[in-house]
């Protein structure tokens, strides 16, 4: 009994080690499937990774027997915790141990495994059907990462019957960093400006073979010591396709694309387009930006430009920074950083700083990031009173108390030394009230409400309330009634008429003074005082925007006559008519005309001459698109002249279909910002602006 039991026991437990491997290997090969579509082949390097550190810390961490007996008893009550008896020798059972055991031993012969036992294989079943999606994702939307990334395949090549071989060299451009490779296909997916190198084995000697391209160019083959290998290279500058001629014989088409090299892109993490370093501030600009390439990076700098002064006598002086990395080893992807010490550049309080990252290529390809501007107030200037004169007076008294708590702040750090510990606290809590009443001022602007006792923080609702909730409603008015149920306050957002920048920026103020009230409480006027100034630098600004202009000369308007007023008389006035000829060109009509005749195959292109016309005038249309991206309608392009010749299949009506649908140009709408295109669009966009206005 007590073997038969051991021989159960040990067989589940190697099942549960065999199942366990295999899971780690089905979730090796999930992260393996990931890690190709995100970095192409290194990809695999993580999923054998994967596999070798778990693989290897499960087989250093391998269950016993005991524990695999202490499972059995967790999952199996029927075996009351007794399967550990199968682990000893029989010899040294007791009498209990071994009626135990002969109990049991029938029970565990007919038990059957929980599903539980199976799962670790089906989560990581799961696991790698996500990553399988995740893949296909990440694939399909890889191909359309660059507008001009070719979005066809390869198609099938049909070589001359006199071709023997062919071998092409691509020689990539050194900008590229790539080596040089070799393939025997017609069908070229190289660099922008990679040399290209063919050689041509005929089967029998021919007298001439040339390469005729799209551009209308001709690259002429050299013989080689005889007349069956033939020699030419030639500079990819744009793409396009090309056919092979020997002799009189002409090869089909094939396609030639190329790989772009785009500028190198800038990403400016920090700091923000427009930076403010508020006063008590440290003077420091942290700059952080993500630059990336095709290839490589060659450089990148910093150009500064920092303007000093007002008026006429502003000055300006230009600085170049370096990043604090290199870019030595020529990286494609680099997070370039840099701190800026304004004090050290020598800038003062009004000054500005305006800087922007120019980065440049292994090609000499260069960009130029948006321009980042960054001020260091004048806390003088926000102490004057110029302007306020012609400004619209609303709440001069305001501007006037922020300016006295900053004053008085300043005053009480200076006199901190020869103040007591509780006079200081006691004129700083001071301060804080005085802030406290100055953004309760404010707060009215937004729709807040005031509170009745200084240093309460909140409405007492017990003792306080401004609602009426005693009085009976009158019968049928619903409104009456859910008053008695809510609390109704005014709201901010609805309580104003200013408009949403100057709500805004109100709202920021009172954010500053908040916090300076709070440092001013806690007895730290030094910590108070950048807050102080902020919020005094947010009320001079929101002060020079609410200024009101007169024009100098005042309008002239037509007097009215008082004997022509309210008689009825409207025999001179004429109705406006608007006389409008829409005129539509429709630039896609061509193609359109020729989608309709490849829709209904009876139609034979040779049999009338008109749709003979459209046709040709069609392939004109995917010859000139072929040129520009052959993957996309070189094969349309072939497909069309078997058509207009009636020699074609359904594939090629498909084939001719796709390419012209990919010509279509959609047709967007009227959108605020954008020109009309016609007479009839802009009269809609006239007449959608007078309905948006009333």
């Amino acid at each position: 009994m007590v073997k038969r039991g051991y021989n159960i026991l040990t067989a589940w437990r190697n099942r549960w080690i065999i199942l366990r491997i295999a899971a780690i290997v089905i979730q090796a090969m999930a992260v393996a499937l990931t890690g190709c579509a995100l970095w192409g082949k290194p990809g695999i390097f993580a999923g054998v990774a994967y596999l070798g550190i778990f693989l290897i810390n499960f087989l250093l961490h391998l269950p016993d027997k005991t524990e695999m007996a202490t499972w059995l008893n967790q999952q199996f009550p029927e075996l009351e915790d007794s399967a550990g008896l199968f682990l000893k020798d029989p010899q040294q059972l007791n009498l209990l141990e071994s009626l135990q055991v002969q109990k049991i031993s029938a029970r565990l012969a007919l038990l059957n495994l929980p599903l539980s036992f199976y799962k670790p294989v089906w989560n990581s079943l799961v696991m790698w059907l996500i990553a399988g999606a995740l893949s296909y994702i990440i694939y399909s939307r890889a191909g359309n990462l660059r507008p001009d990334k070719p979005i066809a395949k390869m198609q099938v090549e049909k070589v001359l019957p006199g071709i023997l071989r062919s071998t092409i060299t691509v020689t990539p451009p050194a900008y590229t960093g790539k080596q040089v490779r070799k393939q025997a296909a017609f069908n070229l997916l190289v660099e922008d400006s990679a040399a290209v190198a063919w050689e041509i084995m005929t089967k029998t000697p021919v007298s001439k073979v040339n390469l005729l391209f799209s551009d209308s160019s001709v690259l002429a083959l050299k013989p080689g010591t005889d007349s069956t290998s033939w020699f030419g290279t030639k500079h990819i500058l744009h793409p396009g396709f090309y056919q092979v001629q020997l002799d009189t014989l002409l090869s089909g088409y094939y396609q030639l694309q190329l790989i772009p090299d785009h500028p190198p892109l800038v990403k400016v993490n920090s700091p923000q387009p427009n930076t403010t370093i508020d006063f008590g501030r440290p003077p420091l600009v942290r700059i952080d930006a993500r630059l990336t390439d095709d290839y490589a990076i060659k450089n990148a700098h910093i150009a500064a430009t920092i303007a000093s002064g007002t008026g006429e006598g502003v000055k300006f002086r230009e600085q170049q920074f370096n990043f604090e990395q290199s870019f030595t080893a020529r990286p494609n992807a680099i997070t370039a950083t840099k701190t800026l010490n304004l004090n050290s550049l020598g800038m003062k309080p009004g000054d500005e700083i305006y800087f922007h990252i120019a980065v440049t290529d292994s090609r000499s390809q260069q960009t130029l990031s948006d321009v980042f501007i960054v001020t260091m107030p004048d806390t003088a200037a926000l102490f004057s009173m110029d302007g306020m004169v012609t400004a619209l007076n609303i709440k001069p008294e305001y501007f006037r108390s922020q300016r006295q708590i900053i004053i008085e702040t300043e005053a009480l750090i200076r006199d901190k030394d020869s103040l007591g510990v509780a006079k200081f606290n006691s004129r700083s809590n001071e301060l804080g009230t005085d802030q406290k009443l100055l953004r309760l001022r404010y707060g009215k602007f937004l729709g807040e409400e005031s509170e009745t006792n200084i240093g309460v923080g909140q409405h007492d609702h017990d003792d306080h309330d401004d609602h009426d909730h005693a009085k009976e409603p009158a019968f049928g008015d619903a409104d009456a009634l859910m008053d008695q149920f809510a609390h109704k306050h005014d709201n901010a957002e609805d309580a104003t008429f200013f408009d949403p920048e100057i709500k805004k920026q109100l709202k920021a103020t009172l954010t500053e003074m908040w916090k300076a009230e709070l440092q001013l409480r806690l007895y730290k006027p030094q910590e108070a005082l950048p807050y102080e100034y902020k919020a005094l630098r947010l009320l001079k600004d929101l002060q020079q925007k609410s200024r009101a202009f007169v024009a100098k000369t005042g309008t002239k308007t037509t007097p009215l006559k008082p004997e022509k007023r309210l008689s009825g008389e409207q025999d001179k006035i004429s109705p406006a008519i608007m006389k409008q000829a829409f005129a539509y060109n429709d630039p896609d009509a061509v193609v359109r005309a020729a989608l309709s005749i490849l829709d209904n195959p009876g139609i034979l292109p040779s049999a009338d001459v008109r749709v003979a016309e459209l046709i040709r005038q069609a392939l004109g249309r995917l010859t000139t698109a072929a040129a520009r991206e052959p993957g996309k309608y070189l094969a349309s392009m072939e497909a069309l002249p078997k058509i207009q010749e009636g020699k074609a299949g359904t594939s090629d009506y498909n084939i001719a279909r796709q390419g012209l649908y990919h010509l279509l140009q959609p047709r967007t709408l009227p959108q605020p910002g954008v020109r009309p295109q016609s007479k009839l669009e802009e009269t809609y966009f006239k007449n959608l602006k007078k309905s948006g206005s009333q």
